[in-house]
């Protein structure tokens, strides 16, 4: 959609079945679901300023089973941007669902999957707590390919970067951070894992996989009440079907999500 002088598109990598494993296993409509998995949809988005090419966040990438990055530079290319033509990529956190497509398989070795961009990353992610087993793996390999290439950008805190703003959240992980888009007088805001889904805006709960999720629910809480009154669009990284809705208050106090087309 265009939004101001934003044009942003969703980027969807599908539904997949993740069970206790941890793999993310592609699912197709009609298919049974894996025993004992739940189902999660992964969607970076594409945002076109006048002044850059930039992409929130990344995708599974090869930690898709059986999958590369090639959903992702598909979507990208149906769109006509090329690997080269993406300016920045933003990550909210380093768990491989989010940044595993920042990087790929060359041979026996890693290169960034977007040759020219600046790839901005939270310092304290690096040490953050939030991490083990085949995350904390991806975290350290995507940190040390985009460092060896050159490609790493470290943002310290809340910062501004033109019409982009990062705040940290923590909550999911120890610094998680969202990000504050901004045109005119109007603001799109990526919840990251804090506000994942439109169930997420409706609904009170503390996640099993956050590193504190009381801190995610009062951030949850803030960023509904500001999309209601100031009439933000909210970006949905883990809805593969409606990635992105504004949310207005309902006659008895709950909140609505009013899905909108990517």
């Amino acid at each position: 959609m265009t939004y101001g002088d934003l044009d942003i598109s969703a980027l969807p990598e599908g539904r997949f079945t993740v069970g206790t494993d941890k793999r993310f296993v592609p699912h197709a409509e009609g298919d049974p679901a894996r025993k004992g998995t739940l189902f999660i949809s992964v969607t970076p988005f594409l945002v076109r300023t006048p002044e850059a090419t930039v992409l929130i966040d990344t995708g599974l990438g090869s930690w898709a089973d059986g999958r590369g990055t090639e959903f992702l530079l598909g979507g990208l290319a149906a769109r006509g941007v090329a690997p080269e033509a993406v300016d920045r990529v933003l990550l909210s956190h380093l768990h491989f669902d989010h940044s595993g497509g920042a990087i790929s398989p060359v041979g026996a070795d890693w290169r960034p999957t977007f040759p020219d961009a600046d790839y901005l990353v939270q310092r304290a992610e690096a040490t953050a707590e939030g991490y083990a087993g085949e995350s904390e793996r991806a975290r350290d390999l995507v940190l040390q390919t985009l460092d060896r290439e050159g490609q790493l950008v470290w943002v310290d805190g809340d910062a501004e970067l033109g019409r982009f703003r990062f705040e940290v959240t923590g909550g999911h992980t120890g610094a998680h951070q969202i990000l504050r888009l901004h045109t005119g007088d109007l603001q799109a805001v990526f919840g990251g894992d804090v506000l994942g889904t439109p169930g997420s805006a409706t609904r009170r709960y503390q996640a099993k996989y956050d590193v504190d999720g009381a801190v995610s629910q009062a951030w949850r809480d803030r960023l509904v009440a500001e999309a209601a009154e100031n009439g933000h669009l909210m970006l949905f990284y883990h809805s593969t079907s409606r990635p992105a809705a504004f949310i207005t208050d309902g006659p008895r106090g709950q909140h609505i999500v009013e899905p909108v087309d990517l």
